[in-house]
């Protein structure tokens, strides 16, 4: 016997009901890390990278709270202003390896100043 054939409209039902489901998770997992974040110690320096001071695709940033300890962990986001250029010029931070510098480097020369968020987290070692 042929299976039942499932209508556009028992489709579309099912599409909705997932991605009401799928919201409410990503919802739910965005509030435990929040929570999460709560207790962490952290901080966020935002740097300007000057489009004059690319020197061989690379340039250092200084700033006191950049440690090379394996205490911490760095995540760096360029502002929303500047993402796509950003992203298009393939601008990244090495890892910290020197107290109170890290070295930005891209593929592309920006032509403009970028503007970069670093978060620093405390983590376990």
């Amino acid at each position: 016997m042929a299976e039942k054939m499932t209508t556009a409209a028992q489709l579309k039902k099912l599409a909705v009901m997932s991605k009401t489901d799928y919201t409410a998770l990503i919802a739910e997992l965005a509030d435990l890390v929040a929570t999460g974040l709560e207790s962490v110690q952290h901080n966020i320096v935002t740097v300007t990278l000057p489009a004059s001071k690319w020197s061989g695709r690379a340039q250092i940033v200084n700033d006191v709270s950049f440690l090379a300890d394996s205490s911490y962990c760095y995540f760096v986001c360029s502002d929303a202003d500047c993402f796509t250029e950003c992203s298009d010029a393939g601008v990244r931070a090495d890892n910290i390896t020197e107290n109170g510098q890290v070295t930005f480097r891209c593929e592309i020369t920006p032509e403009n100043d970028l503007t970069v968020h670093i978060i620093r987290l405390e983590v376990e070692t």
